[in-house]
């Protein structure tokens, strides 16, 4: 029986704390551009919400000792369900009192996100999305408590 061939996970200086912060602070910024241009539903900025969401995610989990292997595969990966249980597992609540109903827009934009409907539309689908205006804020709940450095450094 052939062994499949371990893939080696390149290291691009990102996967740090600090890497995904800023990663996660450009992704809320570029989808807040493409929100005070849209005129209607936005894949490109749910799209950017959503990888912001994941990456504050595992910043905390980071900050939290969980090793980045364990985040990047199944059943975490980019499942903001998965990824949100572990993090309230971990107290994200005592950093950050997330309601229920903003709970609820992780999980509903993790549908879609996780199946990567945002980046490969599919033509005639329904599609269950959370109010962008609701999804926009909790990423900024999020984004100013996880890094507190990005609300000095922006209007964020």
């Amino acid at each position: 029986m052939a062994t499949k061939a371990r893939r080696k996970r390149k290291v691009w200086g990102t996967e740090t704390p600090d890497g995904f912060a800023r990663a996660a602070e450009e992704f809320f910024c570029a989808a807040s551009l493409i929100l005070n241009r849209s005129t209607g539903v936005s894949f490109p900025a749910y799209f950017l919400l959503a990888r912001s969401l994941e990456l504050l995610l595992k910043v905390f989990l980071m900050q939290k000792a969980v090793n980045i292997d364990v985040i990047s595969r199944a059943p975490y990966g980019h499942d903001l369900i998965n990824l949100l249980a572990l993090a309230n597992s971990k107290g994200l609540q005592e950093l950050v009192a997330l309601s229920d109903h903003e709970q609820a827009t992780l999980n509903l934009l993790s549908n879609d996100y996780a199946d990567k409907r945002f980046e490969y539309p599919v033509d005639g689908a329904t599609y269950y999305l959370p109010l962008i205006e609701q999804t926009e804020a909790v990423a900024k709940k999020l984004l100013i408590a996880i890094n507190p450095a990005a609300a000095a450094r922006s209007d964020a």
